[in-house]
């Protein structure tokens, strides 16, 4: 006695669904939880925005236009969970933002 292609299509698909469930179930996606920046002061630079929210020991940062004024102002972003931001003393520092030097002038 044999399955006919219905049942085989049943199964198949069952498999798959057991399986992608279990996958989601191993390794969960993370949440990104965000928190407006305290110490970020004046028209909103994503570059200045992430510099400062490392600096609160943040992972990252960006400008984000919320509330009834819709003025952009900077948001401090961090992984959700049970993680609590290193003491100052281990949070190593941004690296510094160099500029190019300009380019040489030909006359």
């Amino acid at each position: 006695m044999g399955f006919n292609r219905a049942q085989l299509f049943a199964a198949f698909a069952l498999g798959l669904l057991i399986m992608s469930h279990s996958v989601e179930a191993v390794r969960p996606r993370p949440r990104i939880c965000h928190s407006p920046s305290h110490l970020y002061h004046g028209s909103c630079n994503n570059r200045k925005c992430v510099e400062v929210c490392h600096h609160e020991h943040f992972t990252g940062g960006y400008c984000s236009r919320k509330g009834v004024v819709k003025r952009l102002h900077c948001e401090c972003t961090i992984k959700c969970g049970h993680y609590s931001p290193p003491p100052p003393s281990e949070v190593p520092e941004p690296p510094p933002y160099e500029r190019p030097p300009p380019p040489p002038r030909v006359m």
